[in-house]
């Protein structure tokens, strides 16, 4: 079934929009599309939905006040052309709520991309509306990501400016100098090539998976010619002088926000960091991108698991889920036709492949391949495989808490569970314990730091496992007995606990990549980790 292209027209001619699937010039389409509404009026059988003209021939359906039309070769077979133009049109009204040239032009991009996935090459794919409305709403996990960098970035920096801002003001009113006391050794203001966000990379191989960015500040720099005065002349007037930007609008430029007014000319350079990415829950978000720079091959895979728990309080564990995924993310178009084989799986985990997956290959051998050997994606992480835990219940959490509360004060004593081979050592272990507005008077932890972050006091611990402080405990005393707060010993909870590991619990692994015509081994990348998503004691 040559299926040459399909297009949507209103009863003028005008072309709305039109999709190709074969090697055909823009200007033959157009006017191809333009004589439709010409060829229908002077149409003699008004009964069929098909109008045969010259080499080619026109199947169409109306939409209200348009026309869907397809266009194939005379020796189509018109039964699976009317079955492929019913499909698509029953796909336009899934994006788009009221079928009006304005609405169409504005969802065009949505509506190529259902074309595309029942036409491939100008034959029609084996699809129907739900499989492909399934395959347009995955979402694309490293763009949310990016997305969230960036809303992060911008929060923090707007932050930091209206602090600034205000501590300007505030020496402004007292009469000082309001860029007094900005210097190399303000954390705030670092010069050009300051190193107060160094980047902190656990583990080591393609297996690492912690990346954690220290984020001090807006980094920002005067030179040295705006700070000196400048020569006072003999006389005259001086015309042109500048006056005195808004500190509002400095800050703003100084942090990397676009400014309302125009800066001046003895503006100050700006240096942008990363807002700070922690991986766990409550802690941010994950950057895959730094995890990759050089340890990328054209091919990589990546396994991720999300734990989630609830702990008693009496340290005897809780309820345990485990999910995960595997991602392949090719960038070399050579490697897109490969199989990949898997280590053996876990009988205690539930798998479910994709749906473009060969589902028997993956059931018989624990190979992932896609049907028909179509190729992957290219330059687009793509979830081919997903698992979760059968009975949790069963499952023992990595670390368990033993809570001590009273009026005012807190114990906490963590336990690494040792005899869990699941788990192979927990990095960036942090613990936080909410005030609910009181004030913390004394902190006493046995292991790692403490700080004071959103009014919770978070204690963190760089590394556990069996030889490294597989337990510990933290003694917390709030001011005047927690007077005014949260009564009694419910003040500290829920408390959240946040975590990863360079190991998976399900340990699925890719032990091979081969080619799927020559069975030939390619090089690939692998990444796996394992982060918190709910790990939390209730209250």
């Amino acid at each position: 079934m040559p299926v040459i292209a399909a297009g949507v027209v209103n009863r003028q001619g005008n072309i709305i929009l039109s999709r190709n699937f074969n090697e055909v010039s823009r200007i033959r389409i157009e006017g191809l599309l333009s004589a439709f509404p010409r060829l229908l009026e002077s149409s003699v059988n008004k009964q069929v939905t098909y109008i045969d003209a010259g080499t080619v021939r026109y199947v169409y359906q109306p939409l209200e006040e348009l026309f869907l039309v397809l266009i194939t070769t005379k020796n189509s077979n018109i039964v699976e052309d009317l079955e492929t133009l019913h499909l698509m049109g029953r796909l336009i009204p899934e994006f788009v709520d009221t079928v009006t040239e304005a609405t169409l032009e504005a969802k065009a991009f949505r509506v190529f991309f259902a074309f595309d996935e029942v036409i491939v090459g100008g034959k029609r794919e084996n699809t129907t509306v739900e499989q492909i409305r399934t395959y347009l709403e995955m979402d694309s996990h490293e763009e949310l990501m990016v997305r969230e960098e960036k809303r992060l970035q911008m929060e923090r920096a707007k932050k930091d400016a209206s602090r600034k801002a205000h501590e300007m003001r505030e020496k402004r009113r007292k009469g000082m100098n309001p860029y007094s006391g900005i210097s190399s050794e303000d954390p705030g203001y670092g010069g050009f090539g300051n190193t107060s966000a160094p980047v902190i990379v656990s583990g080591g191989g393609v297996d690492s998976a912690v990346l954690t960015h220290q984020f001090e500040g807006v980094s920002s720099a005067f030179t040295t010619s705006a700070a000196a005065p400048a020569p006072k002349r003999a006389g005259g007037l001086t015309l042109g002088r500048a006056k005195k930007a808004d500190i509002t609008s400095r800050v703003l430029k100084e942090a990397g926000l676009p400014s309302p007014a125009p800066a001046t000319a003895a503006g100050a350079a700006s240096s942008q960091q990363p807002s700070s990415l922690t991986a766990g829950a409550g802690g941010g978000v994950e950057s895959k991108k730094g995890v990759h720079e050089g340890t990328v091959e054209g091919l990589h895979i990546l396994v991720e698991e999300k734990i989630s728990a609830h702990l008693n309080r009496d340290g005897e564990g809780g309820a345990v889920d485990v999910r995960g995924e595997l991602s392949v993310l090719v960038s070399d178009p050579q490697l897109a036709t490969v199989r990949l084989i898997l280590s053996p799986m876990s009988s205690k985990f539930s798998f479910r492949a994709h749906t473009k997956v060969n589902k028997e290959m993956f059931a018989e051998d624990h190979v992932l391949s896609m049907r028909e050997n179509k190729p992957l994606p290219v330059q687009q992480m793509v979830t081919i495989l997903r698992w979760c835990l059968i009975n949790s219940d069963n499952a023992r959490p990595p670390i368990t808490l033993s809570c001590w509360p009273s009026a005012g004060s807190i114990t906490v004593e963590y336990e690494l569970d040792r005899a869990n081979d699941a788990i192979d050592a927990l990095r960036d272990v942090r613990i936080a314990f909410p005030l609910h507005g009181t004030r913390a008077q004394e902190v006493t932890p046995s292991v790692g730091t403490w700080d004071i972050v959103n009014g919770c006091v978070v204690w963190s611990i760089p590394l556990l496992d069996a030889q490294n402080h597989p337990n510990g405990n933290v003694e917390i005393e709030l001011a005047d007995g927690g007077d005014g707060a949260a009564s009694g010993s419910e003040v500290f909870f829920p408390v959240d606990v946040s975590f990863t590991s360079c190991r998976t619990v399900a340990k699925v692994q890719v032990v091979e990549v081969v080619r799927t015509e020559t069975g030939t081994p390619v090089r690939f990348s692998q990444e796996s980790r394992l982060v918190t998503e709910s790990y939390t004691v209730p209250a």
